[in-house]
This record gives structure tokens, C-alpha cells and sequence, in this order.
């Protein structure tokens, strides 16, 4: 068994289809490799970093990690997201998945790569703890703003009127008492070259409001059985940037959703949404990292409230 780590760029089409198989087989979702390819090329650097586990020249474990530029202590460094991690079954050992990481980690520190962070599922999340692959960072939390109860629960169509009435005025309440005042992140996205080719990923079904200074992202989809407006990203961390942002979708997508939701880390109030209780969150939004550059202050890097961070650094949507 070998343990190699390649560029998007250096993968044969061959070997895009058979990570695109394994991927359909684990997460029984369909991939093609032409959707892969443009999930990993849509970055800052035109590739990704693809650390594989290959037996008699078949892949069978891939751990893929996605370059973003981050802007810290005035210094433009390269980050990488770790997405997609996945070992076929009869392959899925620690040691197998440990050498599989630690072989991206030393080829990502010659690509002078400063940091590696993910968001893993319940499954890899106590593994990555235990063997100090990663080390938790922080859970971001979710925040909502039911607008048709009854598209959330069923049971209570018959208060959809009160509901969506009481949104607006709860919306307008909020606008009042917001703040223009900027949250100040050490960590952020470089956004102009992230923002450049972020939303080229995926299905690319996404509302781009405004500009890099004051715009916003959103998404209207259907998740879990109720039709959710997905505020992406906020370029402006400000309780009234977010509340202009909301009242946008509220006025252009009212037909279109029933729930309003933001994955994320927000360190002010007033912005019209509610922070869900954790035992209500449709799932766990934990955030880890890996320092590849000692140089790096562990403490303000392992700290949550340090990261501008939501979906808009995330795979799902």
C-alpha cells in the first residue's frame, strides 16, 4: 500500500473517477469527477492537495484540502481547508487514516502551507481529538429566524400569518437598535481572491448581493424537508450589515422559504436572528486546525473567537 499526496492539477482522469466512485460509495451521494475537479480548481491557487491511499494502483482513501489566503497579524498566509476525507471500508483503520494525513501534512509544509482547518463530521471528530491529528478550535453555533412556522412544523400551518408578521416587525425592532460598528477578526479570508472563485463551486446556485466591502451570499434550498434561506456570508461583520442582508431576502425570497439560517460566529447582538439551542441544531458545526507553521501563536489560533467563520468556509453548501 502506498501513501501519496498529488495536486488536482497531476490526478489523472482515472483517478478523479475513482475518487468520484469512492465518494458515491461512502457518503451515498452522487459525484461526478467533473463536479470534483471544479470543487477542487475553484480557489486561490487553480488546485487543491489531495493526500491518497492507493492499493495495486486503486485508490482507496482520499483526504483533499482546498487553498484559501488568510489575512492574519497583517501577513497574507496560505491556509487549507481539509474536506472530503473518506477511507474505504475494509481500508478504514487508525494507522491507515493516520499515515494518510501525516503524508499531506509533510508534503503541505513544502508547499509552505502556515495552517490546515476542517469542519469534521460526528464520526471523524472524536478520531482527529484522540490522536491530536487536529485540535479542536471551537463549535460555531446556529442562528435562525423562523418565517413560516408552519413550513418547519406542520402542526401549526394555521400560524403562519402571526408568524411572518411577527418576523417583519422583529426584523424592524432589530434594524432600529443595530450597530454599524465592524466585528474586528485576526483571522479572515482575503476576500477579493476568495470571493473570486468560492461560488464557481458546487451547483453555483447562489445570490451575490453588492461588492467585497458590503455585499452578502445567500442560498435558497430545500434541507431536511423545509425550505431554508442560507445566509452564507456577510461581508461586513456588523449587526446592521446583517440585518440589511435579512431584510433583503426577507423582501426578494419571502415566497421561497420557510426558515432563515446562519452556521457561524457572531459576537454581537441585534442582528434579527436567534441563537438555536445546541440541542436543537440540525447538526454540529465543530471547527479544528492544524499548525504546520511553528511560527503561529497557538493560542490565538485555537481560539474561535479570533476566525471570521460560516459557511462560506464550509463544503455543505
Amino acid at each position: 500500500m502506498d501513501f501519496v499526496c498529488k495536486k488536482t492539477t497531476d490526478l489523472s482522469e482515472d483517478e478523479l473517477i475513482q475518487i468520484s466512485e469512492l465518494f458515491e460509495s461512502i457518503f451515498e451521494k452522487k459525484r461526478s469527477a467533473d463536479f470534483l475537479q471544479r470543487q477542487y480548481i475553484n480557489n486561490v491557487l487553480g488546485y487543491s492537495y489531495h493526500s491518497l491511499i492507493v492499493d495495486n494502483r486503486k485508490i482507496v482513501g482520499v483526504n483533499s484540502y482546498v487553498p484559501v489566503y488568510y489575512c492574519y497579524n497583517g501577513e497574507k498566509l496560505l491556509f487549507v481547508n481539509s474536506v472530503d476525507s473518506m477511507v474505504a471500508k475494509s481500508y478504514r483503520d487508525y494507522f491507515n487514516y493516520q499515515d494518510m494525513v501525516e503524508t499531506a501534512y509533510d508534503y503541505l509544509r513544502k508547499e509552505r502551507v502556515a495552517f490546515v482547518y476542517g469542519y469534521p463530521n460526528d464520526n471523524a471528530y472524536p478520531v482527529l481529538c484522540k490522536s491530536k491529528l487536529m485540535r479542536p478550535i471551537g463549535r460555531m453555533r446556529v442562528y435562525c429566524l423562523p418565517y413560516r412556522i408552519g413550513g418547519v412544523k406542520p402542526v401549526l400551518k394555521w400560524l403562519n400569518p402571526f408568524s411572518c408578521l411577527f418576523t417583519h416587525f422583529f426584523v424592524f425592532i432589530s434594524s432600529v437598535f443595530s450597530s454599524c460598528k465592524k466585528a474586528d477578526f485576526l483571522l479572515r479570508k482575503d476576500l477579493e481572491s476568495y470571493n473570486e472563485t468560492r461560488y464557481k463551486r458546487g451547483d453555483r446556485k447562489y445570490t451575490i448581493i453588492g461588492g467585497n466591502e458590503n455585499g452578502f451570499v445567500y442560498k435558497v434550498m430545500e434541507y431536511e424537508g423545509v425550505r431554508c434561506a442560507f445566509l452564507i456570508d456577510v461581508y461586513s461583520k456588523s449587526s446592521k450589515a446583517f440585518n440589511e442582508a435579512i431584510s433583503y431576502i426577507l423582501r426578494e425570497e419571502k415566497k421561497n422559504f420557510d426558515l432563515l439560517l446562519y452556521p457561524g460566529y457572531l459576537p454581537f447582538n441585534n442582528t434579527s436572528l436567534i441563537k438555536l439551542p445546541i440541542k436543537l441544531e440540525p447538526k454540529n458545526f465543530n471547527m479544528m486546525g492544524f499548525a504546520l507553521d511553528h511560527r503561529l501563536n497557538i493560542v490565538e489560533l485555537f481560539t474561535l473567537g479570533n476566525w471570521d467563520t460560516n459557511l462560506s468556509n464550509y463544503d455543505l453548501l
